[in-house]
């Protein structure tokens, strides 16, 4: 959505904020029918366009430079010659009054375009990790628990409420479904291994089968579905120090000198045969 004010003539008001209102990209801020004494309120609502009637233009220079620095300045003016003043003045685009609806969306569409492309391309990363969140822990939701991530050993599914396991044997319920809790911690170190649990990667201490083992105890042992294998082990292949093959070498020179002997006695043996049934010797 397109913020926009409006500085001018009762006339160019009127028109201006019925095409803004009326405009599906454009929404009003506001307006004003004199040149604002004090700029605090286009500070403090940073429109993306002020249209300002150029029979409105401050005397100085500097207001209409905070104007700028604040918004995208179009000027409108009944008088055609004021065009070239008007980009004089640094603005975006100029409106001959009275405009059209049409004349205007065409401005603020291009001011759409322009904002698009000047916008720095944004890198999809993966979100931020999620350090902590609360729950509320009783039917009424009066009393709410701050859970830090790191102490969450996993979140287990039973009937229509989940149990948070945490570091040290402590647990805390709550009655939200497991898609809730999954969804909520996307794109942080908690991953679904069954459809009744969501365990805490940072504290797997290790994986044997199908089976994986939380926090160095035996006891938080959790089997890993065959829904969610694939995933599971897609992810922790990620972080897998593999171990490169080596092709074996043509010759092995560390093999003890015998066999070559051995070898070799073995070609002498057969030249000597294939010799005598030649008739050479």
């Amino acid at each position: 959505m397109i913020n926009c004010y409006v500085i001018g003539e009762r006339s160019t008001v009127e028109s201006l904020c019925a095409h803004i209102k009326n405009y599906s990209l454009s929404e009003l801020l506001g307006y004003a029918m004199h040149f604002p004494n004090e700029l605090q309120e286009l500070y403090s609502m940073k429109p993306d366009i002020v249209f300002l009637d150029a029979s409105m233009l401050p005397v100085d220079e500097e207001s209409l430079n905070i104007i700028r620095g604040i918004s995208t300045v179009i000027f409108v003016s009944k008088d055609a010659q004021m065009a070239f003043e008007a980009f004089e003045h640094l603005a975006f685009d100029y409106l001959l009054s009275p405009v059209s609806f049409t004349r205007f969306a065409k401005s603020v569409g291009k001011f759409d375009r322009f904002r698009r492309v000047s916008q720095p391309m944004v890198l999809h990363h993966a979100p931020a990790s999620i350090e902590s969140f609360f729950i509320k822990t009783d039917s009424k939701g009066f009393k709410e628990v701050l859970i830090r991530c790191d102490q969450l050993l996993y979140i287990q599914a039973l009937q229509n409420y989940v149990v948070l396991h945490l570091v040290g044997g402590q647990r805390y319920s709550c009655h939200n479904s497991m898609k809730e809790m999954e969804e909520s911690l996307s794109g942080s170190s908690f991953i679904r291994i069954h459809k009744s649990h969501i365990i805490n990667e940072h504290k797997i201490t290790s994986v044997e089968g199908n089976m994986v083992t939380l926090n160095n105890d035996e006891s938080q042992k959790l089997l890993i579905g065959n829904t969610y294998r694939k995933p599971f082990f897609d992810r922790k292949n990620q972080r897998m120090i593999k171990k490169h093959k080596q092709s074996p070498p043509l010759f092995d020179i560390s093999r003890p000198a015998s066999v070559f002997f051995g070898i070799g006695m073995f070609v002498y043996d057969l030249l000597i045969c294939s010799g005598l049934e030649g008739g050479l010797l």
